[in-house]
C-alpha cells in the first residue's frame, strides 16, 4: 500500500498507482486523458482534462487501502 501512495503522489494523474494495484484499464484512462490534455493545455479540454485527473487522483487517495485489500485478498476476487 505505500509503493501505491508513493505512486499516486509522483505519478497520480498518469494512473500509475492503478496499474501497480491491477486496475489497468482505469490507469491507462487516466494515462491517456493526462497525455491528450498536454497538447490542450491552453485551451478549456486540457484543463477539463487535468482537472478530470486531478479529481480522480485526490479519490483515489481515499480509495487506495480498499483497492490495496481487493487486490492482495485472493478470496475477494473469486466472490
Amino acid at each position: 500500500m505505500g509503493l501505491a501512495y508513493l505512486l499516486l503522489l509522483l505519478f497520480g494523474l498518469f494512473g500509475l498507482h492503478r496499474l501497480y494495484l491491477g486496475r489497468s484499464l482505469s490507469g491507462a484512462g487516466m494515462a491517456a486523458i493526462t497525455v491528450l490534455s498536454i497538447p490542450l493545455i491552453w485551451s478549456g479540454l486540457g484543463l477539463l482534462g487535468f482537472v478530470a485527473t486531478g479529481t480522480w487522483a485526490l479519490a483515489d487517495a481515499v480509495l487506495i487501502p480498499s483497492m490495496a485489500r481487493e487486490t492482495n485478498d485472493p478470496v475477494a476476487l473469486l466472490a
